[in-house]
């Protein structure tokens, strides 16, 4: 009966073996991964792999280039060149995650200390000294300040994600050197939520606004949609009869370059738009499969869509198949541009401003408080899981509860 094999006495021979080009080889390291070792320019560099077979082809991709002279020492490359790279040449993320990696970047790393150091030179008391700045006078507005919690959280975790990559899978270096750096804790973020006597005073002001694109405001206290969502609408995604409409793309602004290889992504014509800008407003499909969905509507939003379309004839600017919220230009609303009509609709309702996303968590709340179900709420909301809407509402759900259980204990008391 042959002995059971120990992984942590594995022979030498099985730790070890010469790749088939003879010109470096292959390890198993302690923690169960594939090590291959070669040379380049004196020094010993290294590439990893789940098995033997991987490690080794993966050597051979490398000693084959090499050989070739088409090798790329990737270690040598400052860390802002790399992150370019990196950010436009090998990622797949959302659209809003691009923006926000384009700002961290360009508005952060680039020209900076840390930026201009090579990877294979980076080191944990280098990104200490840049956090440690960036917290006291990081903004990017001139404004006095650094930058908060979250998003050095943000720029901390888009830093190790770059670096475990060109660990991982380019192997470029051996060590994730940020590997240990804390960031300020982030607080938990309370949900902001309009009272209902707010709601009243929002919703008249809306009705009452001049502008009827105003009632944008009025229909996402009734629908809870992003504003992302609210701008894509177009008149074909309602029904014959008004009474609901599908979400099928959001509208938001979007670097040109990133576009270039999403071809799900449609540019809109906007009059005015100067032709040399970096950036373009797009339609697009929602971030996840739930987000397309069917919106039913109630009778203050149906009213509210007859008088938006009843302006744009006015107007002179309604088309069959055109958006739903149009400036008196005919340009459709993008979602940075309508902000400043939201905030003079609070202003005209003498209601604190909040961000725009309060509708949606007003709305939410409201539903929580008429005792909707999470499964129902979260197809409505676009949520992909269900427990994002417990998670968010829990405070709306709690409350929900006790109300129920005093009715309970009053009955039981009769």
């Amino acid at each position: 009966m042959s002995k059971p094999r120990d992984m942590k006495k594995v022979s030498q021979d099985a730790k070890r073996k010469r790749a088939r080009n003879g010109s470096g080889h292959v390890r198993l390291r302690s923690d169960g991964r594939w090590e291959g070792q070669y040379y380049l320019n004196g020094e010993r560099k290294s590439c990893y792999g789940e098995t033997e077979e991987n490690c080794i082809g993966e050597l051979k991709v490398i000693l084959g280039k090499i050989y070739l002279g088409t090798y790329v020492d990737g270690s040598q490359m400052p860390l802002y060149s790399y992150l370019h790279k990196w950010h436009y040449d090998y990622q797949e993320i959302r659209p809003s995650t691009h923006v926000n990696y384009d700002t961290y970047i360009e508005g952060h790393l680039f020209n900076s200390r840390l930026g201009s150091i090579p990877l294979k030179k980076l080191r944990l008391d280098d990104f200490v000294t840049f956090f440690k700045k960036k917290e006291v006078t990081g903004r990017l507005d001139n404004k006095p300040g650094g930058l908060g919690p979250k998003t050095l959280r943000n720029i901390r975790n888009m830093l190790s994600e770059a670096l475990e990559f060109a660990i991982n899978n380019l192997h470029w270096l051996s060590h994730n050197p940020i590997a240990g750096l804390k960031t300020p804790k982030v607080p938990q973020a309370k949900i902001q939520v309009y009272t209902k006597r707010d709601q009243y005073n929002i919703e008249l002001a809306a009705l009452q606004h001049e502008d009827k694109n105003a009632l944008l405001v009025l229909i996402d206290l009734y629908t809870g949609l992003r504003i992302g969502e609210l701008c894509a609408l177009s008149w074909p995604d309602f029904s014959p009869d008004r009474d609901y409409f599908d979400i099928s793309f959001i509208l938001e602004r979007l670097s040109k370059k990133w576009v270039k290889d999403h071809s799900e992504y449609t540019q809109v014509p906007i009059i005015g738009a100067k032709p040399d800008a970096s950036t373009a407003l797009y339609l697009g499909p929602p971030k996840t499969e739930s987000g397309k969905r069917r919106i039913h509507m109630s009778e203050q939003a149906i009213s509210a869509f007859y008088d938006i379309e009843l302006q744009q004839k006015e107007w002179g600017l309604y088309k069959p198949d055109g958006f739903v919220f149009l400036q008196s230009n005919g340009n459709p609303y993008e979602p940075d541009g309508y902000r400043k009509l939201y905030k003079d609709v609070l202003r005209q309702a003498g209601v604190t401003y909040q961000k725009f996303h309060t509708l949606r968590h007003t709305f939410a709340t409201r539903a929580f408080e008429l005792q909707f179900d999470i499964p129902t709420l979260a197809e409505i909301l676009g949520h992909a899981q269900k427990s994002t809407t417990e998670n968010m509402y829990g405070h709306s759900l709690d409350e929900t509860k006790k109300r129920n259980m005093e009715k309970f204990n009053r009955r039981m008391a009769i």
